[in-house]
């Protein structure tokens, strides 16, 4: 077998549960393998794009669900501002200095997921907290 994903979801009747199969490696990687038992016991194989299922449980839910299932990409960012005296010894008088300004962002933690999943984190001191 390979590197399956196998998940059921239960029927409220009690008659038809649902097998989804999700195997990233082969033939149908973009796709979910769903069985469903007939009448006679058998499986019935159907293979669902992920993007349709995505968009089905995202009809399915209210409003607050869809914003905690929009994908998003969280970048916390520390500025540092350093300030350069330079010196000059042609086109200006000699001895003269010239003060430059400048900002460097340095990303401290990205994270991307879910909006409704991706960890919120405290700063303290520069030291990242887990919350």
């Amino acid at each position: 077998m390979e590197n399956n994903n196998i998940a059921t979801l239960i029927d409220k009747n009690k008659k038809n549960d649902i097998e989804v199969e999700i195997n990233k490696n082969g033939k149908f990687k973009d796709y979910v393998e769903m069985k469903v038992r007939d009448e006679d016991g058998k499986w019935i194989k159907s293979y669902v794009s992920i993007k349709d299922l995505y968009g089905l449980v995202f009809m399915v839910v209210g409003k607050e669900e869809q914003e905690e299932m929009m994908p998003v990409r969280k970048t916390e960012i520390r500025v540092y501002e350093r300030q350069h005296h330079i010196k000059l010894k042609k086109d200006m008088r000699k001895g003269e200095t010239v003060v430059a300004n400048y900002k460097i962002s340095v990303p401290l933690v990205i994270e991307e997921g879910l909006q409704g999943l991706v960890k919120k984190r405290k700063t303290h001191s520069g030291i990242l907290l887990p919350s």
